[in-house]
């Protein structure tokens, strides 16, 4: 066993047994590599990756290649999830120096943890134009101690590159929106869905921006590329059609083949994404794959009695999608009578339709009822839970979980299902109980807390509290949302420049310096936080924060136009600081109060809800409103116009009609 067994990481742990003697990431690996003048072979994967347990298989697990790798340098492997920080570093190292990224990330370190060399997979043998690791190794190696200088010259070069510059505010454009939406649509696949025309990615944040955008100004193309990339999405193998829930992105244009292994994350986002779109458009299709998401997350992802683990492995036994595919034979065992018009559905072919043999993925394009076939996908769901479980990694991830906590509080708003608010609220109290200690906010809890949060963490944690404030209406979350952003603003904020920092202050290095505005496997952090400011401006009359939130969204406009396909989250909060959300205050007894605020967030996305129900806590929102004739009252104002206040539960569900 080498120096991972006492891990908490599952990706650190399951490299234990391997032949090569690897570090976790720390002061002993390189003051070892300083003092045998060694340079450090970093090897950055996920428990998910199924690249990462190819190259396991291939080189870390491999005797001969395990000896070349301890003789000639100091190995350290760490969990891209555990330390997204690292991951950003050195991804964009390895991109500047050869174009690639991507995992696994393989780099090679001097002593100062300075990067001179990298890539993703290396084979074991050379193939395709590619060398084999081997061969890669022993050029480095010798490179290492032959050509000192040039080492160096590559590492200032990578040093001046990497140099972040702090970014300068720019008035804001408050025609970006308009335009960034024309960028973002020139890039719709008009014939699959989606944006590009090779591998798909669902691009979840630039969705939203498009659902927030339409919601604004009813632009029917706009509605259009949305509306076809869910049904595509929802359609293809990048969806699991008999357990619900998504893959991470899929290997063709058509959305037919996945890589297979399931994220909390993506799903997060993407329960959220379809929900938006029932609440906007009404399409029962759209409430149909909510609803089968939900209940992925809930027979799949939620931990008991709060939480949700991180990642479905995409291998199993060494087969990717061994888990989720099926044979013909497999389909007609378990069907009988109703498998010729399953299989015709489905495009299940009798030698299989994509690369493993006589395996298919399911998908049906054109498909627009998802209760068609439910008896057969029940009874294949069935069957498929009694297959040995691909590998799930149980450890909570606090910006993950958050993430799904805040989309369960949507969950329940626009489905009515009593189990979201349940465990979003369990999960919230365990994020602030459990993972939030002495002013620390950890990112990972196994069967304790470990690693300091990063930024990512706060926001989205930041984020489900406010949200499950707008639900509940209990202030005990917008007060937790509050100590928070103070704990957040004190490790993260940079006072000289503006904008949040990913790493806190005593972790920061010259190679750590990003101020996230990206979205990249959560939505990117400092339009995040705008956000965030925003709604707590609206919840409590505080300007402070809106003046904060237009700050950081001056900081980096320059930045989010030059990236528009990245950077749907800056576009949402920019968009949320130039068009207002409708503002709603219900005043009426709790039972009553708390019914009109759930169907008032089950029909706009877009909103700032109160409820005034004679509570010792008054709002500045408050003044001046009353219920009419003793009956629940509701007050709408949109742009700093309110209409006539309404006691006529008819007219409130006429004015929340959908566009």
């Amino acid at each position: 066993m080498n120096r991972l067994a006492g891990e908490s990481s599952s990706y650190l742990k399951n490299a234990a047994a391997q032949p090569v003697d690897w570090y976790p990431w720390g002061d002993e690996a390189f003051e070892k590599a300083k003092k045998e003048n060694k340079p450090v072979l970093l090897s950055i994967g996920a428990v998910w990756c199924h690249w990462c347990h190819v190259m396991a298989h291939e080189s870390w697990e491999d005797s001969e290649t395990a000896h070349m790798v301890n003789e000639l340098f100091v190995p350290v492997k760490v969990d891209r999830d555990e330390r997204p920080d690292l991951d950003k570093a050195y991804q964009e190292a390895v991109g500047m120096l050869t174009g690639q990224g991507g995992w696994p990330l393989t780099v090679f370190l001097t002593p100062e943890k300075e990067p001179f060399y990298g890539g993703t997979y290396f084979p074991k043998i050379s193939m395709h134009g590619m060398p084999s690791f081997m061969e890669v190794m022993q050029a480095v190696s010798k490179a290492y101690k032959n050509n000192p200088g040039a080492i160096s010259h590559t590492v200032y070069q990578l040093k001046e590159l990497m140099a972040k510059a702090p970014p300068k505010k720019e008035a804001i454009d408050e025609e970006m929106p308009g335009s960034v939406t024309g960028d973002i649509l020139s890039s719709f696949d008009t014939a699959n869905g989606g944006f590009g025309r090779s591998m798909k990615f669902p691009y979840s944040e630039i969705l939203l921006f498009l659902m927030q955008r339409y919601e604004d100004v009813h632009d029917g193309s706009v509605w259009h590329a949305v509306d076809k990339t869910l049904r595509g999405m929802a359609a293809g193998g990048f969806y699991d059609q008999v357990g619900g829930g998504f893959h991470r992105y899929a290997v063709d244009p058509a959305w037919k083949v996945p890589h297979f292994e399931k994220m909390l994350n993506d799903n997060a986002l993407l329960l959220r994404v379809y929900l938006n779109a029932y609440r906007l458009s009404g399409a029962e299709y759209f409430r149909q794959v909510a609803n089968e998401t939900n209940a992925f997350v809930f027979r799949c992802l939620a931990r008991e009695p709060a939480g949700f683990v991180s990642s479905i492995d995409a291998d199993l036994q060494g087969e990717e999608g061994a888990y989720f595919t099926w044979t013909e034979a497999d389909i007609r065992s378990i069907l009988g009578d109703s498998a010729d018009a399953f299989i015709r559905a489905y495009h299940v072919e009798p030698g299989g339709n994509f690369e493993a043999h006589g395996k298919n993925v399911l998908y049906t394009p054109g498909e627009h009822d998802k209760s068609r076939f439910a008896v057969e996908k029940q009874k294949l769901l069935e069957a498929r839970q009694k297959r040995q479980l691909p590998f799930i990694d149980t450890a909570v991830h606090a910006g993950w979980t958050a993430l799904m906590a805040t989309s369960l509080a949507m969950a329940y708003n626009v489905l009515g299902d009593i189990r979201c608010l349940d465990h979003a609220t369990k999960t919230a109290g365990f994020l602030m109980d459990s993972m939030y200690v002495d002013g620390t906010l950890f990112r990972i809890y196994t069967d304790r807390p470990s690693v300091d949060g990063f930024l990512d963490d706060y926001a989205c944690t930041i984020e489900a509290l406010i949200e499950l404030f707008r639900t509940t209406q209990q202030p005990r979350y917008l007060e937790s949302a509050v100590q928070l952003l103070a704990a957040c603003d004190e490790k993260f904020q940079d006072r000289e420049n503006g904008g949040y920092f990913y790493v806190q202050e005593k972790d920061r290095t010259p190679l750590n310096m990003d101020k996230p505005i990206v979205d990249f496997s959560v939505p990117a952090s400092n339009p995040q936080m705008a956000l965030s400011l925003m709604k707590l401006h609206y919840y409590t009359g505080d300007l402070g924060y809106l003046g904060r939130a237009k700050e950081l969204l001056e900081i980096f406009t320059a930045e989010a136009a030059m990236h528009p396909m990245g950077c749907g989250t800056y576009f949402s909060a920019l968009d949320y600081y130039l068009n207002r959300p409708l503002e709603a205050v219900v005043v009426a007894g709790r039972a009553e109060g708390e019914g009109l605020v759930r169907l008032i967030n089950s029909r706009v996305d877009k909103a700032v809800v109160l409820l005034d129900h004679g509570q010792g806590r008054r709002l500045p929102a408050f003044e001046g409103k009353a219920m009419l004739d003793g009956k629940p009252t509701v007050y709408f104002c949109s742009e700093g116009a309110c209409e006539a206040p309404m006691s006529d539960i008819k007219k409130v569900k006429a004015y929340l009609s959908r566009p």
